[in-house]
C-alpha cells in the first residue's frame, strides 16, 4: 500500500512538472505576441542572386537562408533595423554559398534558438565551418527526413525535405517550407530544381498565395507545371531577372512578380489577405 502511494504521488509530480513545462513555454509564446499580430515577409535585396527571407510576426522571427558571405553585413543591419535580438527557426534551405554565405556572422550577432538544415553527404568546406560553429555555440540542429511541422506565433510551418539522400545537383537537396497564417499561405522553394520540383508535385497544394520562385528565377523543365499547379497571387524572384517561361508563366496566370534586384520586397499578411507593400488591418 505504501509503495502504490509513492508511485500515485510519484505520477501526479510528473504530471505536474508536463504541464507546467507545456504552460511555461504557451505563456511565453503568447507574451511574444498579440492576437491579430500581422505576419510581415521580407525579401532582402543583395548584391548579387542570393536568398535572405526574414517572416516576423511581433517578436517572433524566422530566417530563411542568409545569402553570400558579402552579403553578411547587409543582412545585420536589416535585422537589427527590424528589432531582432531572437531567431526562434533558422532555415538553411541547402549548402550553396549564396544561402549559407552569411550564416555565421548571423549566429554572431543573434540568439538562434533553432537551426533546420537539409541532409547533406557531400563534402563542403563552408558547410563544415559553419557546422563546428553551431556546435561550439550550442545550438539544436534539425535535420528532418519527413515532412516537419510546427507552430510559432500564430503561423504553422511546414518543411518538407528531399525525398532522396542523393541527387547530381545540390540545388534539389532543398528544402521547401510552406508557412500559413490564417487563410494565407506561403511557400518558399529554395533552388528546387527539375528533380526536387517533381517531388513536390506530389502534394496536393491549395491555395498558395505568394510563392518563392526557386534558384533565382532560372527554370527546369517542371518550372512552368508547377507555378501553374500553385498559382500564386504573387511570385517573388531573388535576382535582377527571370527567365522568359517564368515570366510568361506568371502572366498568363495573372501572378504579380516582384524582383530582389530592384530593392527589398516586403509583404504583409493578417490572416486573411495578403499585400504587397503595406499593413491592412484585420
Amino acid at each position: 500500500m505504501y509503495k502504490k502511494m509513492i508511485n500515485i504521488f510519484g505520477w501526479i509530480i510528473l504530471l505536474s512538472i508536463i504541464f507546467y513545462g507545456y504552460w511555461s513555454v504557451h505563456l511565453q509564446n503568447e507574451e511574444k505576441i498579440a492576437q491579430g499580430t500581422p505576419v510581415e515577409v521580407s525579401f532582402l535585396e543583395l548584391k548579387e542572386d542570393a536568398d535572405c527571407i526574414l517572416i516576423q510576426q511581433g517578436e517572433i522571427n524566422v530566417l530563411i537562408d542568409t545569402g553570400e558571405k558579402q552579403d553578411a553585413q547587409k543582412i545585420v543591419n536589416y535585422l537589427q533595423k527590424k528589432n531582432v535580438s531572437c531567431i526562434e527557426y533558422l532555415i538553411l534551405t541547402h549548402p550553396d554559398l549564396d544561402h549559407i554565405g552569411g550564416a555565421m556572422d548571423v549566429i554572431d550577432n543573434f540568439k538562434v534558438k533553432n537551426i533546420i538544415q537539409s541532409y547533406y553527404p557531400k563534402g563542403n568546406r563552408q558547410l563544415e565551418k559553419l557546422n563546428e560553429k553551431i556546435k561550439i555555440q550550442g545550438i539544436p540542429v534539425i535535420y528532418p527526413t519527413l515532412t516537419r511541422r510546427f507552430s510559432i506565433g500564430e503561423m504553422n510551418v511546414l518543411v518538407y525535405p528531399p525525398l532522396e539522400k542523393y541527387y547530381t545537383k545540390d540545388n534539389n537537396y532543398s528544402l521547401v517550407t510552406l508557412i500559413k497564417h490564417g487563410k494565407v499561405n506561403m511557400l518558399f522553394a529554395g533552388d528546387a530544381e527539375k528533380k526536387r520540383l517533381e517531388e513536390m508535385m506530389l502534394i496536393n497544394w491549395q491555395n498558395i498565395d505568394l510563392y518563392k520562385i526557386p534558384h533565382h528565377g532560372r527554370a527546369s523543365i517542371n518550372s512552368e507545371r508547377f507555378i501553374r499547379i500553385l498559382n500564386p497571387a504573387y511570385a517573388v524572384v531573388t535576382s535582377k531577372n527571370a527567365d522568359e517561361i517564368i515570366k510568361e508563366t506568371c502572366k498568363d496566370i495573372n501572378t504579380q512578380v516582384f524582383y530582389t534586384g530592384s530593392g527589398d520586397k516586403v509583404f504583409y499578411s493578417n490572416g486573411d489577405v495578403l499585400n504587397f507593400g503595406h499593413i491592412l488591418s484585420k
